[in-house]
């Protein structure tokens, strides 16, 4: 199923009310979801609201990765989100603790109550470049926030055309052999499993923070 969006100018309440603010829907994810978005902004888009909630306990996760893509450019991007999650474990919620928070977390498949606080947890600890990258001639830079400590880790140049296609936002199925090949990454939960497919959860830093509190 593929998830309606609608778009508009501002994120203040009041404001999304004015004419000019609503810009319309989209049916459903982007299927280039970097280029995307990166037009959504060019054209004043401040904010989205996605109707069908991500749900990480299909099995297949197609419509799961897609939403989740779109949440993490639009997240780079500064653009905030409306958006729901339902997982089979809410306490697994800090590996994407660096998107923009949703509205609620729900368990398991067919639960309908909220986590509150996570959604408490997830909104308080938020800020802009909590887990992002920059490129470099030759080299990925990422810097983590997701966990207690700070992480700064560094990629060579990759030279695989799956990594190179999950950097341009397309998810891989995963496989034991793509599972070898990006092991390191897995294990750093820069991959994140979503039914069947994997996915690139750092976003690209647009504009570096300025503030003392973050490295």
């Amino acid at each position: 199923m593929r998830s309606e969006l609608t778009l508009w100018r501002d994120r203040d309440p009041a404001a999304m009310r004015l004419p000019g603010i609503h810009c319309g829907t989209l049916d459903g994810p982007p299927d280039d979801p970097v280029d995307a978005v990166a037009q959504l902004a060019s054209a004043g888009v401040q904010f989205v609201q996605v109707h069908e909630p991500v749900d990480l306990t299909d099995p297949d996760g197609a419509s799961a990765v897609a939403v989740l893509l779109l949440v993490r450019e639009l997240t780079s991007h500064g653009i905030a989100v409306d958006w729901t999650l339902r997982m089979a474990d809410p306490a697994q919620w800090r590996a994407l603790s660096h998107l923009y928070p949703p509205t609620g977390v729900f368990r398991g498949s067919t639960g309908e109550e909220n986590e509150d606080h996570v959604v408490t947890v997830w909104r308080g600890s938020f800020h802009i470049a909590k887990c992002g990258y920059r490129r470099g001639p030759g080299f990925l830079e990422i810097r983590d926030h997701r966990w207690d400590s700070f992480r700064r880790l560094v990629v060579n140049a990759p030279r695989s055309t799956a990594f190179q296609g999950l950097l341009d936002g397309v998810p891989v199925v995963a496989s034991a052999s793509t599972e070898r090949v990006l092991e390191r990454h897995l294990r750093e939960n820069l991959l994140h499993r979503a039914g069947r497919y994997l996915w690139w959860t750092p976003y690209r830093l647009r504009r570096w923070p300025l503030s003392t509190t973050i490295p």
